[in-house]
């Protein structure tokens, strides 16, 4: 068995790497579609049905308005609110220092 050539084992990772990444990228986009299309049908199920038993007098209170869908937002983490304590440096006493005479 050969070992394979440095050139042809980077041109295959960068190939691989590419293949990868456009799948991923049709799959993100083709799952966002489909949740938006989710929402919208969901509020089209959630309106309710006209019955027989309802009556024509007053067909404009039965047109709803269009429901309003709050976007989806990342997750921010809150900051602290207490503050760091600020350094104090501690006091020193000073010594005076000690004389001896020699005589």
């Amino acid at each position: 068995m050969t070992t394979p050539r440095p050139r042809a084992v980077v041109i295959g990772s960068l190939s691989l790497f590419v293949v990868l990444f456009v799948v991923l990228t049709f799959e993100l986009s083709a799952s966002a579609s489909t949740s938006s299309g989710k929402a919208k049908a969901t509020t089209v199920k959630a309106r309710p049905a006209p019955t027989e038993t309802q009556t024509d007098a007053a067909p404009e209170a039965e047109e709803a308005a269009p429901e309003y869908v709050e976007p989806e937002t990342e997750y921010i983490e809150p900051e602290p609110e207490y503050e760091e304590p600020e350094y104090v440096e501690p006091e020193v006493e000073e010594v005076p220092p000690v004389v001896t005479s020699s005589s």
